[in-house]
């Protein structure tokens, strides 16, 4: 694997503006704020216009991919993608490869970003690791990353889940915690990674703890996290920061508070949940409306934009308001997995917000609050 400098590697990107990666001097959304707020709650949210921008691209290679998290490490905010399928400058859908998940950093451009690490043919590697050791096929298995989180200077955590997909039917295996370290030493700053274990949480009779996204918060890392097949409510995790890396050290929302007692899927409900009926979305901080807001896209294949708001990570939260319709690709299908960009306008008055528009097109529009 090399690093690269943007428009240096053998799929000759043509240049384009912005695309050096976004050093962000502002502390990190969400990590020290206080959570009582002076504005009034609930607040009154009017939204004064919607633009969209268009397609989001790497300015250092060809690919096709999902998702897109983002979550910040010192300056830089790293974006964390799925399904990444290898493609050409013209974006034919020829079969050149591709991997179950990859990372970039973004730009000052929201359309733009950077992907730091490339193979010898220019595309970027799987970024959360199949691990033989863990008796893992990289024919077979697959995993899923959601945002990085800082857990000391320079470092942090990433939840990921672990999916066997023999001939591409999903066998969820359990989800876990990789740390996370980015070398600001070299240009672009270049992120590795390392899995603490095979999974922390069973899939199959536990939540899906990070699945959704994480949140930093007052000294507490949150990871919401699918109910698991079957299951359609969202449940909730956290543990302090400092002991990001112990399973042993994690509380679980019962709907009442936090108990160090693992939750069972069998034994869930309505009760302990936080969010019904997801699909993907992510959790920040709005200094705007002075309190958390939930952006995301549900089940109901809709090609809806939302947003929720509640005073605390666990809620209770406010019904859903729609930031954007959008209109699918192709005509039966969806967008899903938006996700709130809130470093382009530390104010909060504007929000990008990217969703992927199905099949594997990552597009950005620009919400304006009132």
């Amino acid at each position: 694997m090399v690093a690269v400098s943007p428009q240096c590697h053998n799929l000759h990107i043509p240049a384009q503006k912005n695309a050096s990666p976004l050093p962000n001097n502002t502390s990190i959304p969400g990590a020290s704020h206080k959570t009582a707020s002076s504005k009034p709650y609930p607040p009154n949210i009017t939204i004064t216009c919607v633009d969209f921008l268009g397609d989001v691209q790497s300015a250092t290679t060809c690919v096709k991919r999902d998702l897109g998290f983002q979550g910040q490490i010192g300056e830089y905010v790293l974006l964390s993608y799925g399904d990444t399928l290898y493609s050409d400058a013209n974006n034919s859908d020829t079969w050149r490869g591709m991997t179950s998940d990859s990372l970039a950093l973004a730009t000052h451009d929201p359309l733009v970003v950077v992907d730091p690490v490339l193979n010898n043919d220019g595309y970027p590697p799987q970024f959360c690791p199949i691990v033989s050791s863990f008796d893992e096929d990289p024919a077979d298995c697959a995993l899923g990353i959601t945002n990085a989180v800082e857990n000391t200077d320079g470092n942090g955590v990433m939840f990921f889940l672990l999916n066997h997909r023999p001939n591409g039917t999903n066998n969820l295996i359990g989800a876990g915690v990789a740390t996370v370290t980015l070398d600001t030493s070299v240009y672009p700053p270049t992120p590795s990674i390392q899995r603490l274990a095979k999974y922390w949480w069973d899939a199959t009779c536990e939540p899906w703890y990070g699945d959704i996204c994480a949140l930093r918060s007052e000294g507490y890392i949150y990871a919401y996290g699918h109910g698991g097949e079957g299951n359609p409510y969202v449940y909730l995790a956290r543990v302090a920061v400092e002991n990001a890396t112990d399973l042993s050290c994690y509380e679980y929302w019962n709907g009442e508070g936090w108990q160090t007692e693992k939750l069972q899927t069998k034994s869930l409900g309505e009760k302990e949940s936080i969010f019904w009926q997801i699909n993907q979305g992510q959790v920040v901080w709005s200094s705007y409306f002075g309190c958390f807001i939930f952006v995301y896209c549900d089940n109901w294949m809709n090609s809806k934009v939302l947003m929720k708001t509640a005073q605390r990570p666990e809620g209770p939260w406010s019904d859903p308001t729609t930031l954007y319709q959008a209109t699918p690709l192709t005509e039966g299908s969806s967008i899903y997995a938006a996700v709130p960009h809130p470093y382009f306008d530390e104010s909060g008055r504007t929000l990008v917000v990217t969703f992927t528009n199905h099949p594997n097109v990552v597009q950005a529009v620009k919400v304006t609050f009132g």
